[in-house]
């Protein structure tokens, strides 16, 4: 990877532990030369302005013929608070304040059954009349068979221990006491939660906790039609003339699955909509969120499932404004998806290659040494930016042990490829956390990175856990946090060129060129941009909130005249 600047040593040398400690204190000192200490350290207000009290000893008079230094600047709002929270690192409570406050753009990388926490499922379980097992915390359809451990999930609400015992089966809850791994608690949760609660009640609680946590926007994986196009898929067979295969999946009933998934998501939306109550005279705070679908492919099925499943999930992107993408998930680890890896990038990029429209967002590096043997930590990522021209790429972890990591990091660096970062995922799951984790390694190369949630209900974790972490173990500023949020949606794929002509430079697009960012009275032509252009629309919103979370009187104060 070639150095383009003579600053990269420099940058280099400020992310040391040490150094960043010491500028952390410069910073820290600004702020109190500026007049800002009261507020950094108690949050109250600062003192009356006006001379010294006079047993100080402390004259106010000018000297004859001395010139006073010229007061310095103000900080900026994004500089205030930036100083607040270089003050704060050593106060966990005020930190979680802080990143929970904190307008976070997009969440982009959440997957619908595993955001759900376990007390919405049993709640729907015993709303629906279903079973549930009192060992393995799974969820199964009536009759209950009590021989095999089987009681009514009503039961769990009259039954502290059941209640209980389910929620730790269902996800990594006290996983410290389960004998299980992290990597075999998480992908053993979906299995017994599969097919309980309607996807529009998902949605509805995902996009009122988003809400709740200052986020604007959401890409929801979930799996629309997958049984119905895996049997297509069957029937046809897999032929490496990728682009006839795809015409003979369309013949065989895959175009009439792709309009019956548009009635679904018809329902799904109406059902969302009603659980919010956005079109009653109350609406709840979850119908400001916006939301798109994500259709997922499940990588560990047969090459002629897979295939089938990818055009589906195309061709459904398409052709339905509400699906702005594909993705390709189940664990990276299993022997079919390790054996078809390279298969499925192609044919990725095949489908992409013919509907460029549609975003692409790939789960690949989320490996470790230890879960799988080395030669498969060398090239999945690669793969995935190369062969499947993924604009995104989740997780990433594995970039230690790809051929040629710094030239991957600047491929992607120059194909604007983001990482999805899931911290509390990669700890649970691959044990990987703190300066193991490859996060500083893609932000030092300049590859845009956004935090992402995974599967808050599953991992019982928060976006704001994971802006949290990027600041306790990642040492990462308000600066950093604050582009993060910005570039979760510069790289969504929601429709719209959005308000950047360069999102990593903040240049704003000619028509809002001459405005204040966030202002409720745009201009006319900027007005005209944000009421055709949704992207464009979500970011005017975003600045508009990070400049209000910047002036939150216990971030700022008064600085004395």
């Amino acid at each position: 990877m070639s150095c383009t600047s003579s600053t990269l040593p420099i940058i280099a040398v400020l992310r040391a532990p040490a150094a960043r400690a010491a500028l952390q204190q410069l910073v820290l000192a600004l702020a109190l030369v500026l007049g800002l200490s009261a507020c950094i350290h108690g949050g109250g207000s600062l003192p009356p302005s006006g001379p010294a009290p006079a047993d100080v000893g402390v004259s106010t008079q000018e000297l004859p013929g001395e010139e006073q230094p010229a007061e310095p600047a103000p900080l900026t709002g994004p500089e205030k608070a930036a100083a607040w929270l270089e003050a704060h690192r050593d106060r966990p409570t005020m930190l979680r304040a802080f990143v929970e406050r904190m307008p976070k753009g997009a969440d982009l990388h959440m997957h619908l059954n595993g955001s759900i926490y376990a007390e919405s499922f049993i709640r729907w379980a015993a709303d629906e009349g279903i079973c549930v097992n009192r060992m393995t915390g799974a969820l199964t359809d009536p009759p209950c068979r009590t021989r095999e451990g089987q009681v009514a999930a009503r039961t769990a609400f009259e039954d502290p221990e059941l209640y209980e015992t389910f929620i730790d089966m269902v996800s990594t809850r006290n996983l410290e006491r389960s004998p299980q791994s992290g990597h075999a608690r998480f992908f053993a949760a979906f299995s017994k939660i599969r097919g309980v609660g309607a996807d529009g009640d998902k949605i509805a609680e995902l996009a009122a906790r988003a809400a709740d946590e200052h986020v604007q926007y959401l890409e929801i994986m979930l799996t629309l039609r997958e049984p119905q196009v895996a049997a297509i898929g069957r029937k046809i067979g897999f032929d490496t003339d990728l682009a006839s295969t795809r015409q003979a999946l369309l013949a065989a009933g895959l175009a009439e699955e792709v309009t019956r998934a548009r009635a679904e998501l018809d329902s799904i939306t109406r059902r969302a909509r009603t659980t919010l109550g956005c079109d009653s005279s109350e609406p709840g705070p979850g119908c400001d969120v916006e939301w798109r679908i994500l259709q997922q492919t499940i990588r560990t099925l047969e090459p002629a499932e897979v295939y089938a499943q990818l055009v589906f999930a195309f061709e459904l992107a398409r052709g339905d404004a509400r699906v702005v993408g594909i993705n390709i998930v189940a664990p990276e680890d299993s022997p079919v998806a390790l054996r078809d890896c390279r298969r499925h990038m192609a044919m990725i990029g095949s489908l992409s290659r013919a509907m460029p429209e549609v975003g692409v967002a790939v789960h690949a590096g989320e490996l470790w040494p230890g879960l799988v043997p080395p030669r498969y930590l060398r090239s999945h990522i690669r793969e995935a930016v190369t062969l499947a021209q993924a604009r995104r790429i989740g997780h990433g972890v594995d970039l230690a042990y790809e051929d040629d990591p710094p030239g991957l990091l600047e491929l992607m660096r120059e194909r604007s490829v983001l990482l999805e970062a899931c911290l509390t995922s990669n700890r649970v799951i691959l044990g990987v956390a703190g300066d193991v984790h490859p996060l500083e390694e893609y932000l030092r190369a300049g590859v845009p990175v956004a935090l992402a949630s995974d599967d808050e209900g599953v991992l019982r974790t928060s976006l704001g856990t994971e802006y949290l972490l990027a600041v306790t173990e990642h040492g990462l500023g308000y600066r950093e946090l604050a582009q993060m949020a910005r570039d979760s949606l510069s790289y969504s794929f929601v429709e719209g060129d959005g308000l950047w002509t360069s999102p990593r430079r903040l240049q704003v697009a000619d028509a809002c060129a001459a405005d204040h960012l966030g202002s409720d009275e745009p201009t006319p032509a900027c007005a005209a941009l944000l009421a055709s252009d949704t992207r464009a629309r979500l970011q005017w919103r975003l600045e508009a909130e990070l400049e209000g979370f910047e002036s939150l009187p216990w971030i700022t104060c008064q600085v004395p005249e």
